[in-house]
């Protein structure tokens, strides 16, 4: 019996030191792109030997892989990052540090906290403004530096980011919260009388002489606009008082319901 017991003995003994030899036959690669910032993102590294791929692994993650010499190739938009002679020694861990790129995040949410994968679109700021990259919100992506124009396609006309520099190690997070439609109601007045619906009134942007809406004379001049700033030109038809007249520098907030009289006289 006591040789049996011993006999177990050795046998668990030499399954636990297999197991032991097994796992330190590994070691690991981890990928680090400046730690939080790039980490999930979507670029995947190749994992290469000999100009062989044999494995890929993301920014952040760790994979196990043989003893050895790799080259890790990481695509990144714009351009490409090599890095040889990556060693990997049995039972530790390779930390490959990637600081030299650029990472972009564009983050909507609606009223639920959800991100609802609105459409963006990276083009080169500099004429002829070439296509870069597509992806949706709530997507994380390394760049190459350069200098960008980005465009969100949100409701109601989409958004837009002008000349936005990607600079190496840093990231460029843009965030696009529910942004809701303000409501602009025109009161018209002659004398202090109504005159709505002998007024036509146009909404410009502010400072410019683009229109953006109008409203032909009716009982409300109301209109549903983006937040921002705007003027307005109110073209009188009563034959008394001034024909035309302004009001610049009208803001509008998200979701704000703003009212502005415009008298006549």
């Amino acid at each position: 019996m006591r040789a049996l017991r011993f006999l177990l003995l050795v046998c668990v003994s030499l399954v636990l030191a297999a197991s032991a030899a097994i796992a330190g036959a590994t070691g690991k690669l981890k990928l680090d792109v400046m730690g939080d910032i790039g980490a999930g993102a979507r670029n995947t590294a190749q994992i290469m030997v000999a100009g062989h791929q044999v494995g890929q692994i993301a920014p952040g993650a760790t994979v196990d892989l043989p003893p050895g010499d790799y080259s890790v190739v990481l695509p990144i938009i714009g351009g490409h990052i090599v890095k040889n002679g990556v060693t990997i020694e049995a039972g530790r861990t390779h930390t490959l540090l990637i600081t030299d790129v650029a990472v972009m995040k564009v983050s909507a949410k609606d009223r639920t906290g959800n991100d609802p994968g609105f459409q963006v679109t990276v083009t080169d700021s500099n004429p002829p403004h070439a296509k870069v990259a597509a992806f949706v919100t709530g997507d994380k992506y390394l760049f190459a530096p350069a200098l960008v124009d980005v465009r969100v396609e949100a409701p109601p006309q989409g958004y837009d980011w002008h000349a936005l520099e990607l600079k190496p190690g840093r990231q460029a997070f843009l965030s696009l919260d529910e942004v809701m439609p303000a409501q602009l109601d025109i009161q018209t007045v002659l004398g202090k009388i109504p005159m709505n619906d002998s007024t036509r009134v146009v909404v410009l942007r502010a400072g410019t002489q683009s229109q953006v809406q109008a409203s032909d004379p009716g009982t409300i001049h109301r209109f549903k606009l983006d937040p921002g700033d705007y003027d307005v030109y109110v073209e009188n038809r009563t034959g008394k008082g001034k024909p035309y007249t302004t009001m610049d520098g009208i803001h509008l907030d998200s979701g704000a319901k703003v009212e502005r009289t415009v008298p006549l006289d």
